[in-house]
């Protein structure tokens, strides 16, 4: 099934390698030692479904590993999704954790 992105037509496949590769970006940045603003916060790419999407969050790392534990959460942009069947578990800002609903 195909959906209509920004005047593009995404494929369900593509948009989910683009997640899976933003995942593993997000992943190589904590192995490398991730960079830390003035905040203690750290800049991961959006994980969402978008083919197109360059965005990133920025989040205290120890949120982030949460993300990954839990295996079936992503971290997103405002108004960004991982799957139609994921719901909002946690919003602040222009920051979303998504779940598997």
């Amino acid at each position: 099934m195909a959906r209509y992105t920004a005047g593009t037509v995404v494929s369900d496949v593509d948009g989910a390698a683009h997640r899976v590769a933003r995942r593993s970006e997000n992943r190589r940045k904590i192995e490398l030692g991730p960079e830390y603003d003035a905040q203690g916060l750290v800049e991961f790419a959006c994980e969402c479904t978008r083919g197109d999407c360059e965005r990133s969050v920025r989040v205290p790392l120890y949120v982030y590993q949460r993300v990954l534990e839990a295996r079936d959460q992503y971290l997103l942009q405002a108004g960004h999704h991982a799957f139609d069947s994921y719901r909002t578990i946690v919003s602040l800002g222009l920051t979303r954790i998504e779940e598997k609903a």
